[in-house]
């Protein structure tokens, strides 16, 4: 009896934690971290220039203008990177955030050219970056709450692809992300309860259907019930959709590709690289 008892009480507690955990991503990178051409085109290749002091918002990321009004940063196709290659955590960018200076903290709070974000509560912050220069050792990434310095990163001479990750334990208020000079951010991501004012919808933390590509063939994986699978380039159209409820796979064009997995487990996104 005991034993049944467990087996019904476990499905019940790890859905209650997959739905309470809340995920925000801010994919500079080019990766189809959203879930539709619309949102895939949100930061396209632009500059964000804005005078001191005059705030810029998207997608619920502020963006604070820098000292002289005219180079706060900007989304550049360059600079792309990879990762954690070859493993589950690979992620690669081919377009960077380029932050145009320095953000003269005092006490942990930005003057200028600096981005924060609300929270509501506890959250687990990570940044994917690189430093803006493979030989200044005095460049500073830092992310803090205003009041408290969450963690810094120092480059070290190179602008191999790093990440820094940080934890906010209070009750609520703003996250900032600043530098004492430039620093390219290619992604945020924001996990906890306090994400939830950020606009995020409920994670699932186990998406079993995978879709990968393997030189010129993409193979849909673990499929367990009906499923859509929606393939965008990399300027956001529509290039193929798929209606499954069986593992299969096919043959498609080279190129890198983004592709939505839609199924009763809820909404995944991947980047493909079809050779």
């Amino acid at each position: 009896m005991k034993t049944k008892l467990l087996l019904l009480i476990l499905p019940m507690l790890l859905f209650v934690a997959t739905v309470q955990a809340q995920t925000k991503v801010w994919d500079f990178g080019g990766d189809a971290t959203y879930t539709s051409p619309e949102q895939i085109a949100l930061w396209p290749v632009v500059a964000f220039n804005a005078a001191e002091g005059v705030t810029t918002e998207k997608d619920n990321l502020f963006m604070v203008g820098d000292s002289s009004g005219d180079k706060f940063g900007q989304i550049e196709n360059s600079g792309g990177a990879t990762w954690d290659a070859g493993t589950a955590d690979e992620y690669a960018a081919i377009n960077r955030f380029k932050f145009n200076g320095g953000s003269n903290p005092v006490d942990f709070l930005p003057s200028y050219s600096y981005a924060y974000f609300p929270v509501s509560g506890p959250v687990e912050v990570k940044v994917w970056f690189r430093s803006g220069s493979g030989d200044d050792t005095e460049r500073i990434l830092y992310i803090s709450d205003g009041t408290t310095l969450l963690n810094s990163f120092q480059a070290v001479g190179n602008s191999d692809p790093e990440t820094i990750t940080a934890s906010y334990t209070g009750t609520g208020g703003n996250i900032y992300i600043y530098d004492s000079n430039s620093f390219n951010l290619y992604k945020i991501e924001v996990t906890g309860a306090g994400a939830a004012t950020l606009g995020v919808s409920d994670s699932i933390l186990a998406f079993e259907t995978s879709v990968k590509a393997i030189n010129d063939r993409i193979y849909i994986s673990n499929v367990t019930s009906k499923t859509k699978v929606s393939i965008y380039s990399i300027t956001g159209a529509l290039v193929k959709t798929v209606h499954t409820n069986n593992d299969l796979d096919f043959s498609f064009n080279s190129g890198l590709y983004f592709a939505t997995i839609t199924t009763s487990e809820g909404e995944n996104s991947v980047k493909l690289l079809v050779q």
